[in-house]
């Protein structure tokens, strides 16, 4: 994780951090590597018992200094398989800028409430999305 934290220092650090050192301490570490590492850990937090019967592509958008960094995150048969691409497909996709999202995957922010003010876009099965979080065990 970012600069050689655990992830759960990492997730503390989110949860009490300002936007600014954040972004700082996730530039330092590589913007590449804090969200490859971000999804990794969804992928490893999967819950198949609680999917069952889903068959869904999610696609998330995290947006950062321009550049739009891509994951797909495919539901099917009790598996969860991680892709670092744009998907065509997507039944629900979700975007942001990178500290709303490490804000969000760590606890630190509701994606209600990032959605109300216009930090988390939903295009796809709104409804769906609301599902995603459960999917998933918290650290």
């Amino acid at each position: 994780m970012a600069n050689q934290m655990t992830p759960e220092m990492f997730m503390n650090f989110v949860k009490t951090a300002s936007e600014k050192d954040i972004k700082a301490q996730v530039l330092a570490a590589g913007v590449d590597q804090v969200l490859d590492g971000m999804f990794q850990a969804m992928q490893e937090h999967f819950l198949p018992e609680k999917a069952q019967g889903v068959d869904a592509v999610i696609q998330y958008v995290v947006a950062d200094e321009g550049r739009e960094y891509a994951y797909t995150l495919a539901i099917k048969d009790g598996k969860c398989a991680l892709k670092k691409e744009k998907a065509g497909n997507a039944k629900v996709t979700l975007s942001m800028d990178l500290v709303s999202f490490l804000k969000l995957m760590c606890g630190a922010a509701d994606g209600t409430t990032l959605f109300m003010s216009g930090k988390l876009g939903v295009s796809g099965d709104l409804f769906f999305s609301q599902r995603i979080a459960g999917f998933f065990a918290t650290a």
